[in-house]
């Protein structure tokens, strides 16, 4: 500071003047940088906000209950045919059952979900020669169900699928030498 003060008595005026500009000139260069940082903070602030409500808005959208599938499905059901056993209520805690005294072979069974979007793989089971049932997994109460399943030794039998609150068969399918895969279509709801 005191070289400065030194230099401001002792220089020749023309000198004092180019510093006295250059120190105004670099002055309104920071007044300019500082509106600049007002203007980009600003800028940030809005950005900030159109975000934050885009997070909220993502959240009620994660939050929405997916669109009612299972409803259209339980409200006009396809017809069953032999390749396709159609559930035309809702089954609480569904099992898949061999309609057979006789030995069966192992049968794969693979449970999706069906949304508006997509369709989700939940499990994939078997149904061993040992077993004569078994309950399927739904990973979510209410939603519309395919169990696709297949098999390839060829026995000869029927697949049921069974509620398993009551008990009784709410579809059926036959399982034949030459056919050997199908599916069925369900609105399930498990029983915990």
């Amino acid at each position: 500071m005191m070289a400065l003060a030194l230099f401001l008595l002792t220089a020749p005026p023309q000198e004092v003047e180019s510093l006295l500009a250059e120190v105004s000139r670099l002055k309104s260069e920071v007044a300019e940088l500082n509106t600049a940082v007002r203007d980009r903070d600003e800028l940030l602030g809005s950005v900030r906000e159109g975000l934050r409500s885009m997070r909220d808005d993502v959240t009620e959208l994660r939050e929405r209950p997916p669109r009612p599938v299972a409803a259209g499905f339980l409200a006009a059901p396809p017809a069953s045919s032999d390749r396709l056993g159609v559930a035309k209520t809702a089954v609480f805690a569904p099992r898949i059952e061999v309609d057979s005294a006789l030995r069966h072979d192992t049968v794969t069974l693979k449970v999706k979900r069906v949304e508006a979007a997509a369709v989700k793989v939940v499990a994939e089971l078997e149904l061993t020669p040992d077993l004569n049932g078994i309950d399927l997994p739904l990973d979510q109460s209410g939603a519309l169900f395919l169990v696709e399943w297949s098999t390839s030794e060829g026995h000869t039998y029927n697949l049921v699928l069974r509620d398993g609150a009551s008990g009784q068969p709410v579809a059926s399918v036959p399982v034949k030498e030459k056919q050997s895969e199908g599916r069925f279509a369900l609105v399930g709801y498990r029983l915990d």
